[in-house]
């Protein structure tokens, strides 16, 4: 049976306007709708302005960390000693403009479009007057010869110069209960992190009363080619102290359907990623996840399944040089790296319950 804590928790959850699909697909479309280019995903224009107006809208302030580039969430006590991290990552693939005369571009992220040829809508961005500014639309087209790509876009309106930065476009849309887009992975998890302190603050203010939480939205997770994902996060761990308890890193998870993990399962938590060469969560707190998700699967049946196939690496890579990871939590997204990825909404709407209730489990541990 799930403790009174944890179930009152729960049923304000489900309760609350801001837990429910269509709030949530709201601001899930908002967050899509944003720049958000590598390593800039905080200037004004990008994606940061909209998480700043999300976390206003939901009670909460988020202000710069500094100047790391990264937005953060703080709960609490201010005068208590950090106890938990919570880390979303703000950036998504991009690519930049090598030869605007052709198109040519070269990515800053791993590239894991399908096939040997892949188009889809993109934007250029760049800086201009003190802002991000879309300065062309068109195709971004991918080309495998060999083991390479060739990237190209296509500009069909605006002026494309050397040194712009090219990301997917799609508008977001919700089909048969599907959320589609370019940039779920990870616009969920910076959603799920809002929720969570949003939830935290206002039905668990006894738990979080003496202790501090940081959520931190990180920038540059998506990492080069040669695979060093997590910059951003790197960067968090030299300007922050080091958390008590250690983090949770929320993500999108890889489908596995093999292992069952599918879209429509609730929210998916696992405790190594990679295949082991990213992090690995501590087995008492794995114990403890496995407890609770059997808990709360009883109060709310499919709200959270248990992971333990592979998980993309991610800013938890870098991290966990610097603390223990303690979760790797978030949904299953189909289709990364396009503008098709899909994630059910209800469960996304399952790990705003799970989330909550297992950072109130760690806190009371």
């Amino acid at each position: 049976m799930t403790t009174p804590q944890i179930q009152n928790l729960l049923s304000n959850i489900t309760a609350d306007p801001a837990a429910s699909p269509e709030a949530i697909f709201g601001r899930l479309s908002r967050l899509l709708e944003a720049p958000a280019p590598a390593n800039s995903c905080a200037l004004p224009g990008a994606v940061g302005d909209v998480i700043i107006a999300l976390a206003d809208e939901l009670g909460l302030g988020c202000a710069p960390f500094g100047s790391t580039g990264i937005l953060t969430v703080e709960l609490g006590d201010p005068g208590a000693p950090l106890d938990l991290l919570v880390t979303a990552h703000m950036d998504r693939p991009c690519f930049r403009v090598r030869r605007p005369a052709d198109g040519t571009l070269y990515p800053l992220c791993a590239i894991r479009v399908p096939g040997d040829g892949y188009a889809c809508e993109a934007i250029a961005l760049r800086y201009l007057e003190g802002r991000v500014r879309v300065t062309a639309r068109g195709t971004l087209r991918f080309a495998k010869d060999g083991g390479d790509y060739h990237i190209r876009f296509q500009a069909e309106s605006g002026e494309l110069r050397a040194g712009d930065t090219v990301m997917m476009r799609a508008a977001p849309q919700l089909r048969d209960g599907l959320a589609v887009g370019a940039g779920l992975d990870n616009a969920i998890g910076v959603l799920l992190a809002l929720l969570t302190a949003h939830s935290l603050q206002e039905y668990a203010a006894e738990t979080i009363a003496d202790r501090r939480i940081r959520f931190a939205f990180t920038d540059q997770e998506e990492g080069p080619p040669s695979g060093l994902f997590g910059q951003g996060a790197a960067r968090l761990a030299q300007a922050s102290e080091q958390p008590r308890l250690g983090f949770i890193n929320i993500d999108g998870h890889n489908v596995d359907e093999g292992a069952g993990h599918v879209l429509g399962v609730g929210a998916s938590q696992a405790f190594v990623s990679g295949d082991g060469r990213g992090s690995v969560v501590p087995l008492d707190y794995q114990a403890l996840a496995e407890s609770l998700a059997a808990q709360v699967n009883e109060t709310g049946p499919g709200t959270v399944r248990l992971n333990y196939s592979y998980v993309s690496r991610s800013d938890d890579m870098l991290l966990s040089m610097w603390s223990r990871c303690l979760g790797l939590t978030g949904v299953i997204v189909a289709n990364a790296h396009t503008t098709e990825e899909t994630a059910a909404l209800d469960d996304v709407v399952a790990a705003a319950h799970w989330i909550p209730s297992l950072i109130q489990e760690l806190l009371e541990g």
